[in-house]
Protein backbone atom coordinates (compact mmCIF):
# COMPACT_ATOMS: atom_id res chain seq x y z
CA UNK A 1 0.00 0.00 0.00
CA UNK A 2 1.41 3.39 -1.05
CA UNK A 3 1.65 5.90 1.79
CA UNK A 4 0.49 9.19 0.23
CA UNK A 5 1.83 11.30 3.12
CA UNK A 6 5.26 9.69 2.82
CA UNK A 7 5.36 10.39 -0.91
CA UNK A 8 4.17 13.94 -0.31
CA UNK A 9 7.05 14.51 2.15
CA UNK A 10 9.65 13.06 -0.20
CA UNK A 11 8.32 15.19 -3.05
CA UNK A 12 8.47 18.28 -0.83
CA UNK A 13 12.14 17.62 -0.03
CA UNK A 14 12.80 17.06 -3.73
CA UNK A 15 11.23 20.45 -4.48
CA UNK A 16 13.29 22.14 -1.75
CA UNK A 17 16.50 20.68 -3.14
CA UNK A 18 15.53 21.70 -6.68
CA UNK A 19 14.68 25.22 -5.48
CA UNK A 20 18.19 25.57 -4.03
CA UNK A 21 20.13 24.03 -6.92
CA UNK A 22 18.27 24.53 -10.21
CA UNK A 23 20.54 27.48 -11.04
CA UNK A 24 23.59 25.18 -11.15
CA UNK A 25 22.31 23.62 -14.38
CA UNK A 26 22.49 25.17 -17.84
CA UNK A 27 19.15 26.18 -19.35
CA UNK A 28 19.32 23.34 -21.88
CA UNK A 29 20.25 20.76 -19.22
CA UNK A 30 17.57 22.03 -16.88
CA UNK A 31 14.86 21.74 -19.53
CA UNK A 32 15.91 18.17 -20.35
CA UNK A 33 15.77 17.25 -16.67
CA UNK A 34 12.36 18.87 -16.29
CA UNK A 35 11.04 16.85 -19.24
CA UNK A 36 12.27 13.66 -17.56
CA UNK A 37 10.71 14.69 -14.25
CA UNK A 38 7.43 15.47 -16.02
CA UNK A 39 7.41 11.94 -17.45
CA UNK A 40 7.98 10.46 -14.00
CA UNK A 41 5.31 12.53 -12.27
CA UNK A 42 2.76 11.82 -15.04
CA UNK A 43 3.70 8.14 -15.34
CA UNK A 44 4.60 8.44 -19.03
CA UNK A 45 6.73 5.89 -20.84
CA UNK A 46 9.72 7.28 -22.82
CA UNK A 47 8.00 6.61 -26.16
CA UNK A 48 4.89 8.58 -25.21
CA UNK A 49 4.82 12.11 -26.63
CA UNK A 50 4.66 15.20 -24.44
CA UNK A 51 2.32 18.02 -25.44
CA UNK A 52 3.54 21.57 -24.98
CA UNK A 53 0.15 22.72 -23.68
CA UNK A 54 0.57 20.20 -20.85
CA UNK A 55 4.23 20.56 -19.91
CA UNK A 56 4.61 24.35 -20.19
CA UNK A 57 2.04 25.16 -17.44
CA UNK A 58 3.61 22.37 -15.35
CA UNK A 59 7.08 23.94 -15.70
CA UNK A 60 5.70 27.37 -14.84
CA UNK A 61 4.09 25.93 -11.70
CA UNK A 62 7.41 24.27 -10.75
CA UNK A 63 9.29 27.55 -11.12
CA UNK A 64 6.73 29.39 -9.00
CA UNK A 65 7.02 26.71 -6.32
CA UNK A 66 10.83 26.98 -6.35
CA UNK A 67 10.56 30.71 -5.66
CA UNK A 68 8.39 29.97 -2.63
CA UNK A 69 10.84 27.32 -1.38
CA UNK A 70 14.15 29.06 -2.09
CA UNK A 71 14.76 29.63 1.64
CA UNK A 72 12.99 26.49 2.88
CA UNK A 73 14.74 23.61 4.63
CA UNK A 74 14.42 19.86 4.25
CA UNK A 75 11.91 18.29 6.61
CA UNK A 76 12.04 14.95 8.48
CA UNK A 77 10.40 11.82 7.14
CA UNK A 78 7.54 10.78 9.46
CA UNK A 79 6.47 7.13 9.59
CA UNK A 80 4.31 5.59 12.31
CA UNK A 81 4.58 8.72 14.49
CA UNK A 82 8.39 8.65 14.37
CA UNK A 83 10.61 11.18 12.60
CA UNK A 84 13.70 10.28 10.58
CA UNK A 85 16.37 12.35 8.91
CA UNK A 86 15.72 12.50 5.14
CA UNK A 87 19.15 10.83 4.72
CA UNK A 88 18.44 7.93 7.10
CA UNK A 89 17.67 5.49 4.30
CA UNK A 90 18.47 2.32 6.26
CA UNK A 91 15.95 2.97 9.04
CA UNK A 92 13.30 4.23 6.62
CA UNK A 93 13.69 1.24 4.32
CA UNK A 94 13.45 -1.20 7.23
CA UNK A 95 9.86 -0.01 7.54
CA UNK A 96 8.70 0.51 3.96
CA UNK A 97 10.43 -2.31 2.04
CA UNK A 98 7.87 -4.84 3.29
CA UNK A 99 5.23 -2.71 1.55
CA UNK A 100 7.09 -2.96 -1.75
CA UNK A 101 8.59 0.53 -1.56
CA UNK A 102 12.20 1.66 -1.39
CA UNK A 103 13.65 5.07 -0.54
CA UNK A 104 16.94 6.54 -1.70
CA UNK A 105 18.82 9.65 -0.58
CA UNK A 106 22.30 11.02 -1.11
CA UNK A 107 24.37 13.84 -2.59
CA UNK A 108 24.62 14.20 -6.36
CA UNK A 109 26.48 16.56 -8.69
CA UNK A 110 27.22 19.95 -7.04
CA UNK A 111 26.60 18.06 -3.75
CA UNK A 112 22.92 18.53 -4.43
CA UNK A 113 20.67 16.55 -2.02
CA UNK A 114 18.90 13.97 -4.15
CA UNK A 115 15.90 11.84 -3.14
CA UNK A 116 13.51 9.32 -4.63
CA UNK A 117 10.90 6.81 -3.55
CA UNK A 118 9.79 4.03 -5.85
CA UNK A 119 8.21 0.65 -6.34
CA UNK A 120 10.45 -2.41 -6.04
CA UNK A 121 10.35 -4.67 -9.09
CA UNK A 122 12.68 -7.16 -7.41
CA UNK A 123 15.40 -7.30 -4.78
CA UNK A 124 18.50 -9.50 -5.04
CA UNK A 125 21.57 -10.22 -2.95
CA UNK A 126 24.61 -9.78 -5.24
CA UNK A 127 28.23 -9.85 -4.06
CA UNK A 128 27.11 -8.99 -0.53
CA UNK A 129 24.96 -6.03 -1.61
CA UNK A 130 21.20 -5.59 -1.32
CA UNK A 131 20.26 -4.63 -4.87
CA UNK A 132 16.88 -3.02 -5.46
CA UNK A 133 15.51 -2.79 -9.00
CA UNK A 134 12.95 0.04 -9.14
CA UNK A 135 10.50 0.10 -12.05
CA UNK A 136 8.29 3.02 -10.98
CA UNK A 137 9.13 6.20 -9.06
CA UNK A 138 6.48 8.15 -7.19
CA UNK A 139 8.73 11.10 -6.37
CA UNK A 140 12.23 12.28 -7.29
CA UNK A 141 14.16 15.50 -7.85
CA UNK A 142 15.45 16.96 -11.13
CA UNK A 143 18.72 15.08 -10.77
CA UNK A 144 18.54 11.42 -11.60
CA UNK A 145 21.03 8.68 -12.34
CA UNK A 146 20.58 5.07 -13.46
CA UNK A 147 22.18 3.82 -10.25
CA UNK A 148 22.79 4.92 -6.66
CA UNK A 149 24.82 3.12 -4.02
CA UNK A 150 25.08 3.80 -0.31
CA UNK A 151 27.04 1.40 1.88
CA UNK A 152 25.65 -2.08 1.15
CA UNK A 153 22.56 -0.82 -0.68
CA UNK A 154 22.41 -0.45 -4.47
CA UNK A 155 19.46 1.09 -6.28
CA UNK A 156 19.00 0.35 -9.99
CA UNK A 157 16.56 2.89 -11.35
CA UNK A 158 14.95 1.28 -14.38
CA UNK A 159 12.86 4.36 -15.19
CA UNK A 160 16.01 6.42 -15.73
CA UNK A 161 17.62 3.61 -17.74
CA UNK A 162 14.59 3.32 -20.03
CA UNK A 163 14.54 7.07 -20.68
CA UNK A 164 18.29 7.22 -21.38
CA UNK A 165 18.21 4.29 -23.75
CA UNK A 166 15.20 5.56 -25.66
CA UNK A 167 16.84 8.98 -26.09
CA UNK A 168 20.25 7.58 -27.08
CA UNK A 169 19.66 4.57 -29.31
CA UNK A 170 19.05 6.61 -32.46
CA UNK A 171 22.23 8.66 -32.02
CA UNK A 172 24.25 5.57 -31.12
CA UNK A 173 23.17 3.81 -34.30
CA UNK A 174 24.30 6.77 -36.41
CA UNK A 175 27.64 7.37 -34.69
CA UNK A 176 28.96 3.84 -34.34
CA UNK A 177 27.07 1.30 -36.41
CA UNK A 178 29.39 -1.67 -35.78
CA UNK A 179 29.37 -1.32 -31.99
CA UNK A 180 25.65 -0.57 -32.04
CA UNK A 181 24.96 -3.78 -33.97
CA UNK A 182 27.06 -5.69 -31.45
CA UNK A 183 25.04 -4.26 -28.58
CA UNK A 184 21.81 -5.30 -30.29
CA UNK A 185 22.98 -8.59 -31.82
CA UNK A 186 20.56 -10.64 -29.72
CA UNK A 187 17.85 -8.01 -29.63
CA UNK A 188 17.24 -7.25 -33.29
CA UNK A 189 17.67 -4.29 -35.59
CA UNK A 190 16.37 -0.84 -34.80
CA UNK A 191 13.03 -1.27 -36.55
CA UNK A 192 12.37 -4.56 -34.74
CA UNK A 193 13.29 -2.90 -31.45
CA UNK A 194 10.79 -0.12 -32.03
CA UNK A 195 8.04 -2.62 -32.79
CA UNK A 196 8.61 -4.90 -29.81
CA UNK A 197 8.54 -3.78 -26.21
CA UNK A 198 9.97 -7.16 -25.14
CA UNK A 199 13.09 -6.52 -27.18
CA UNK A 200 13.46 -3.13 -25.54
CA UNK A 201 13.12 -4.73 -22.09
CA UNK A 202 16.07 -6.99 -22.90
CA UNK A 203 18.40 -4.09 -23.57
CA UNK A 204 17.11 -2.30 -20.44
CA UNK A 205 18.11 -5.34 -18.37
CA UNK A 206 21.50 -5.50 -20.07
CA UNK A 207 22.15 -1.83 -19.34
CA UNK A 208 20.99 -2.38 -15.75
CA UNK A 209 23.70 -5.04 -15.43
CA UNK A 210 26.33 -2.53 -16.57
CA UNK A 211 25.04 -0.01 -14.00
CA UNK A 212 24.96 -2.65 -11.26
CA UNK A 213 28.61 -3.62 -11.59
CA UNK A 214 29.67 0.01 -11.87
CA UNK A 215 27.95 0.72 -8.54
CA UNK A 216 29.47 -2.36 -6.87
CA UNK A 217 32.95 -1.35 -8.04
CA UNK A 218 32.42 2.25 -6.95
CA UNK A 219 31.65 1.09 -3.41
CA UNK A 220 34.62 -1.31 -3.40
CA UNK A 221 36.97 1.47 -4.55
CA UNK A 222 35.50 4.16 -2.28
CA UNK A 223 38.08 6.48 -0.72
CA UNK A 224 37.34 8.84 2.19
CA UNK A 225 40.01 11.33 1.11
CA UNK A 226 38.61 11.41 -2.43
CA UNK A 227 35.15 12.24 -1.07
CA UNK A 228 36.73 15.07 0.93
CA UNK A 229 38.21 16.53 -2.27
CA UNK A 230 34.81 16.36 -3.99
CA UNK A 231 33.27 18.28 -1.08
CA UNK A 232 35.80 21.08 -1.66
CA UNK A 233 34.83 21.53 -5.31
CA UNK A 234 33.80 25.07 -6.15
CA UNK A 235 33.61 24.64 -9.91
CA UNK A 236 31.43 22.25 -11.90
CA UNK A 237 34.29 21.62 -14.33
CA UNK A 238 36.61 20.31 -11.63
CA UNK A 239 33.87 18.22 -10.06
CA UNK A 240 32.98 16.68 -13.43
CA UNK A 241 36.64 15.72 -13.96
CA UNK A 242 37.04 14.22 -10.49
CA UNK A 243 33.81 12.25 -10.79
CA UNK A 244 34.95 11.11 -14.23
CA UNK A 245 38.22 9.79 -12.82
CA UNK A 246 36.27 7.99 -10.11
CA UNK A 247 33.94 6.48 -12.74
CA UNK A 248 36.88 5.19 -14.78
CA UNK A 249 38.41 3.53 -11.72
CA UNK A 250 35.10 1.77 -11.07
CA UNK A 251 34.52 0.82 -14.71
CA UNK A 252 37.96 -0.75 -15.14
CA UNK A 253 38.30 -2.26 -11.67
CA UNK A 254 38.28 -6.04 -11.18
CA UNK A 255 34.68 -5.68 -9.88
CA UNK A 256 33.51 -3.32 -12.62
CA UNK A 257 31.37 -3.75 -15.74
CA UNK A 258 34.28 -4.08 -18.18
CA UNK A 259 35.75 -6.90 -16.10
CA UNK A 260 32.31 -8.53 -15.84
CA UNK A 261 31.91 -8.45 -19.62
CA UNK A 262 35.34 -10.11 -19.98
CA UNK A 263 34.59 -12.81 -17.40
CA UNK A 264 31.32 -13.68 -19.15
CA UNK A 265 32.60 -12.82 -22.65
CA UNK A 266 29.50 -10.70 -22.96
CA UNK A 267 29.92 -8.76 -26.21
CA UNK A 268 26.62 -6.89 -25.79
CA UNK A 269 27.49 -5.65 -22.30
CA UNK A 270 30.90 -4.36 -23.43
CA UNK A 271 29.40 -2.71 -26.50
CA UNK A 272 26.83 -0.93 -24.31
CA UNK A 273 29.66 0.33 -22.10
CA UNK A 274 31.43 1.80 -25.12
CA UNK A 275 28.28 3.41 -26.50
CA UNK A 276 27.18 4.91 -23.17
CA UNK A 277 30.24 7.12 -22.70
CA UNK A 278 29.34 10.79 -22.99
CA UNK A 279 31.24 13.42 -24.96
CA UNK A 280 33.64 14.34 -22.16
CA UNK A 281 34.44 10.76 -21.13
CA UNK A 282 34.75 9.66 -24.75
CA UNK A 283 37.31 12.43 -25.23
CA UNK A 284 39.44 11.18 -22.33
CA UNK A 285 39.07 7.54 -23.39
CA UNK A 286 39.26 8.03 -27.16
CA UNK A 287 42.35 5.84 -27.74
CA UNK A 288 41.27 3.24 -25.16
CA UNK A 289 37.79 2.84 -26.63
CA UNK A 290 39.22 2.46 -30.11
CA UNK A 291 41.54 -0.28 -28.85
CA UNK A 292 38.67 -2.09 -27.11
CA UNK A 293 36.46 -1.87 -30.20
CA UNK A 294 39.23 -3.31 -32.38
CA UNK A 295 39.84 -6.19 -29.96
CA UNK A 296 36.08 -6.80 -29.60
CA UNK A 297 35.67 -7.10 -33.38
CA UNK A 298 38.03 -10.10 -33.32
CA UNK A 299 36.83 -11.49 -29.96
CA UNK A 300 40.30 -10.96 -28.51
CA UNK A 301 39.29 -11.10 -24.84
CA UNK A 302 42.88 -11.48 -23.66
CA UNK A 303 43.73 -8.14 -25.28
CA UNK A 304 40.63 -6.53 -23.78
CA UNK A 305 41.69 -7.76 -20.32
CA UNK A 306 45.15 -6.29 -20.87
CA UNK A 307 43.59 -2.94 -21.80
CA UNK A 308 41.26 -3.09 -18.78
CA UNK A 309 44.10 -3.81 -16.36
CA UNK A 310 46.30 -1.02 -17.74
CA UNK A 311 43.44 1.48 -17.60
CA UNK A 312 42.59 0.54 -14.03
CA UNK A 313 46.19 1.07 -12.94
CA UNK A 314 46.42 4.33 -14.89
CA UNK A 315 43.33 5.91 -13.34
CA UNK A 316 44.08 4.49 -9.89
CA UNK A 317 47.57 6.03 -10.00
CA UNK A 318 46.08 9.29 -11.21
CA UNK A 319 43.66 9.41 -8.28
CA UNK A 320 46.53 8.80 -5.86
CA UNK A 321 48.46 11.64 -7.53
CA UNK A 322 45.46 13.96 -7.10
CA UNK A 323 45.17 13.02 -3.42
CA UNK A 324 48.88 13.73 -2.98
CA UNK A 325 48.47 17.16 -4.62
CA UNK A 326 45.46 17.89 -2.40
CA UNK A 327 47.49 17.02 0.72
CA UNK A 328 50.42 19.25 -0.29
CA UNK A 329 48.91 22.08 -2.34
CA UNK A 330 45.24 22.08 -1.37
CA UNK A 331 42.26 22.27 -3.69
CA UNK A 332 43.76 24.97 -5.95
CA UNK A 333 46.58 22.57 -6.81
CA UNK A 334 44.00 19.91 -7.67
CA UNK A 335 42.11 22.35 -9.88
CA UNK A 336 45.23 23.26 -11.87
CA UNK A 337 46.18 19.62 -12.30
CA UNK A 338 42.72 18.47 -13.37
CA UNK A 339 42.50 21.28 -15.94
CA UNK A 340 45.35 19.51 -17.74
CA UNK A 341 43.31 16.29 -17.78
CA UNK A 342 40.42 18.09 -19.46
CA UNK A 343 42.79 19.53 -22.05
CA UNK A 344 43.84 15.99 -22.98
CA UNK A 345 47.17 16.01 -21.23
CA UNK A 346 46.86 12.48 -19.85
CA UNK A 347 47.56 10.58 -23.08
Amino acid sequence: MVDSELIKTVRYNCDVSDAHYWGYFSICNLLLRLRELFRVEKGLEPWESIKNDEILPWIEKKEQNWKVLENAELIPIKINDRSYSPFDIEEINKIIVDNGLVYGAGYALFLKPSFFIGLIQRCEKIDGYDVYFINKEFARDIFSSPGMSIKKNIFIRLVDIKNRLWENLDSWSNKNKATFQTALSEIGNLEEWRASFNKFKKIVEKYAKFVLYHEIAEQEESNIKWNEIIKNCNTSKTEHILRGVNDFIADFSPKGPVSRSIIEQDRELLALYILSQGVYKRRLLKVTLQQIEKALASDNWQKIEEIRFNEFIRWKNLSEKIIEIFNTEGFEGVKKFTDKIFEGGMH
